[in-house]
């Protein structure tokens, strides 16, 4: 897995001490919710470790301590080397580039969310994005979890904006190449 800047530096946070999730977040300046997104993440991809709560009080699990895996230790020493490894254009079907086109003209319609939506919606959006430049990377399992996530947290807002019928377009034509079932309206308001 290629990390982002903000997955790095919450690896490089954590190998400095920070291990509970209110330093991480403290830390990095970013608030708990993603927080804990990109430390299930990198959980989930071997690069640490997360001990939870479940607090009562807030009805959700409270960070209690992360460390880095032999594998995040190592990527922490890579950072110098680090490679995009990215498809040549030759290797890129037909298919995977209107993907990414459509993946990249939601990029705009994004930033003009409500900021409590736009940051979790460029994140899920991000990931996509890394999941097909990378041909190793492209698990459809993930593709479909962060699809879903997407779409979940930027439809409930989306006819707020002017971009409504192209971001709607773009993820019927997502949705389709994927085929994940997704509930869109038929109409834009």
């Amino acid at each position: 897995m290629l990390l982002n800047e903000k997955q790095q530096r919450i690896l490089e946070v954590i190998d400095a001490g920070n291990t509970t999730g209110e330093s991480i977040a403290t830390a990095i300046g970013s608030s708990m919710q993603m927080i804990r997104y990109y430390l299930d993440t990198l959980s989930e991809d071997g690069y640490l470790k997360v001990a939870k709560v479940y607090d009562n009080a807030t009805r959700e699990f409270q960070v209690v301590r992360a460390y880095l895996t032999d594998k995040g230790k190592a990527s922490i020493v890579k950072t110098v080397v680090k490679t995009t490894v990215i498809d040549s254009p030759a290797e890129i079907t037909t298919d995977v580039q209107q993907i990414i086109k459509a993946l990249d003209l939601l990029q705009p319609i994004v930033e003009k969310l409500p900021s409590d939506r736009s940051e979790i919606a460029a994140v899920y959006l991000e990931d996509l994005q890394n999941e097909m430049k990378v041909v190793y990377r492209r698990k459809p399992q993930r593709i479909k979890a962060y699809f879903l996530a997407f779409v979940g947290t930027t439809l409930p807002v989306i006819q707020q904006t002017d971009q409504a019928e192209v971001f709607i377009e773009n993820v019927r034509f997502l949705s389709t190449q994927w085929n994940i079932t997704v509930r869109l309206p038929e109409t834009v308001i």
